[in-house]
């Protein structure tokens, strides 16, 4: 009899935590539809285009994720960060944009529905920047990973090169309440994690470092648009600075082989 109670609360005690958590991510879930249900109607952009010299050497790069590929909120497609960054590169590619990005999408959503449009376009660079909804919509992690894992390993095909944004800390939008941020800003952590894990996995990925645009971005509301939720054109810039770096890199090394191979 001893025996039994001692196994009874020995699997109850396990079984706390993991009921916990469960608890904790329907609370976080639910609080978040309310935060959503409230967010004001804003419209995003298409950041195709062509940015730069045409005496440069001209690379194309291949866009799949959400809306912070489209700039929900922002008055132009250049407030973009991928935008502001090409003209930070213009001086040295001459940049074709490419993107069958989509405001909302999570993950398995830029797998199913993007991914088979962007494998019709042969790309230099694939940027994929996915995630944030997966934040905010509680995706369990191990689906997140195992879609990205996908996304990646299929873009090879048209892309020698792919970068993967992460994700920068949620916690800071001001739409989302303490002690809400704190859960965001840890499952926001866990998914940038992925995205790094992901990439390592692969020789011809990379990901863009955000611990230096995560410290940088706060609640301050002048990073983000009128709704307090997708950044403005200064939060933007933010992500420009932490990416212009990476991409430059992965365009100077298909340039080089590029050239190697002519």
């Amino acid at each position: 009899m001893k025996q039994a109670t001692r196994r009874t609360l020995v699997y109850g005690t396990l079984a706390l935590p993991a009921a916990l958590v469960g608890a904790a991510g329907f609370l976080y879930a639910e609080a978040m539809y309310a935060v959503h249900r409230g967010l004001p109607t804003v419209t995003g952009h298409d950041p195709s285009g062509e940015v730069g010299d045409p005496a440069h050497p001209e690379v194309t790069l291949l866009l799949l994720g959400d809306s912070t590929l489209t700039g929900s909120g922002l008055e132009s497609v250049d407030d973009i960060w991928v935008r502001q960054m090409a003209a930070r590169l213009s001086g040295e590619f001459r940049i074709r944009i490419v993107s069958v990005a989509t405001g909302g999408a999570r993950t398995a959503e830029v797998r199913r529905d993007q991914l088979p449009r962007a494998l019709r376009t042969r790309a230099d660079l694939a940027i994929v920047s996915t995630g944030a909804n997966d934040v905010m919509h509680v995706t369990p992690l191990r689906e997140i990973e195992r879609d990205l894992t996908a996304i990646v390993a299929e873009l090879h095909a048209v892309a020698p090169e792919v970068l993967l944004t992460g994700v920068g800390d949620l916690g800071n939008v001001p739409r989302v309440p303490f002690p809400l941020t704190l859960v965001a800003s840890a499952r926001s952590r866990s998914v940038d994690r992925i995205h790094r894990r992901v990439a390592e996995r692969f020789d011809y990925a990379d990901k863009v470092p955000v611990g230096a645009m995560t410290a940088r971005f706060s609640r301050d509301r002048s990073l983000f648009g009128p709704d307090w939720f997708h950044p403005s054109r200064a939060g933007h810039a933010i992500w420009a600075d932490a990416a212009t770096p990476v991409v430059r890199s992965a365009l100077e090394r298909v340039v080089r082989q590029r050239r190697a191979h002519a």
